[in-house]
């Protein structure tokens, strides 16, 4: 499984950056519409010991090769690039015009959800346990403080990478939505604008541990329960709407939220609800992954293959 240098996987790479900036679309759903889903999980999976004793066999171009070591780093390279141009402007938004950014992602969940559910072949007693499982979880991890009332430290970052990677390559869910249950979404995002190395070293290292230790499970679970893994991540998303919910407003210590209604909202911050412009921005959410669905109809299917 080897290859020359691809342009467009360059740009794939920066399509999946951009969705795993968003806590909505996933990078795995974008990699199955660009058509590199499969080569990804392949590729990550036969990452091991294995490549090691082609390396001493064969020499250092026979385990890049045997790697697809190309691939991975010309996509990585193109994700790392829009994460970097994308997290300052998310960043600002979050600060300044909260209620609208947070009513876009709850357009993007809510397609999502549909998008991911849609396509399902076994709609049985299984499905709904599961899907009713993952909406109570993620409602549960809403309604907790979350690693974000921890002190920011690079041990939080490493186990926030290695939970939030388990999503970045899952078809149908986000990191970034894995970063806002655990309450890190800003702290991520403020540690790529301002360049804190340290912590973004650690939140890589916890990303590649996650990774290497979950990719080999995906395939597995996708291959054999692909319908029941999907409705629990369906399950997982709708449940997630509690965290996403625009008006709301940190208690004091900052170790929780209070939910508001758009009139309660505006007297307490003494100024706008902004209720017109969180419709607008809900319905293009909507709209986007309305339109997203057409490019990749059977977006949450993945193939079994040979190891």
């Amino acid at each position: 499984m080897s290859g020359p240098w691809r342009p467009g996987l360059f740009l794939r790479g920066m399509a999946m950056g951009a969705a795993d900036v968003v806590p909505g679309v996933s990078g795995g759903t974008l990699a199955l519409i660009t058509g590199i889903y499969q080569e990804l999980i392949d590729t990550l999976g036969g990452i091991g010991p294995r490549l090691l004793g082609v390396w001493r066999r064969e020499g250092f171009v026979a385990f890049w090769r045997a790697g697809n070591f190309t691939f991975l780093c010309t996509l990585l390279a193109g994700i790392l690039t829009s994460i970097a141009l994308l997290a300052r402007m998310i960043g600002w938004l979050l600060e300044n015009h909260p209620v609208p950014v947070w009513a876009f992602f709850c357009g993007l969940i809510l397609a999502s959800i549909v998008m991911v559910l849609k396509p399902l072949q076994q709609r049985g007693v299984t499905q709904g346990v599961a899907f009713v499982i993952g909406t109570t979880l993620a409602a549960l991890i809403a309604l907790a403080p979350g690693l974000g009332a921890y002190p920011v430290s690079p041990l939080i970052f490493f186990l926030g990478g290695a939970l939030a990677i388990c999503a970045m390559i899952l078809p149908g869910i986000s990191g970034s939505f894995i970063l806002l249950l655990l309450g890190l979404y800003p702290s991520v995002l403020a540690a790529v604008e301002q360049g804190d190395w340290p912590l973004l070293l650690a939140f890589m290292a916890g990303c590649a541990c996650g990774l290497l230790a979950f990719v080999r499970l995906l395939k597995w679970l996708l291959a054999r329960h692909h319908d029941t893994v999907m409705a629990l991540l369906g399950g997982f998303m709708a449940g997630s709407l509690v965290k996403l919910w625009p008006w709301r407003l940190s208690v004091e210590g900052g170790v929780g939220d209070r939910w508001l209604w758009p009139a309660e909202y505006a007297r307490a911050v003494q100024g706008s609800s902004e209720l017109p412009a969180a419709l607008v921005m809900t319905a293009v959410g909507l709209v986007l992954v309305w339109l997203l669905s057409f490019a990749a109809p059977g977006h949450n299917e993945v193939t079994e293959t040979d190891e």
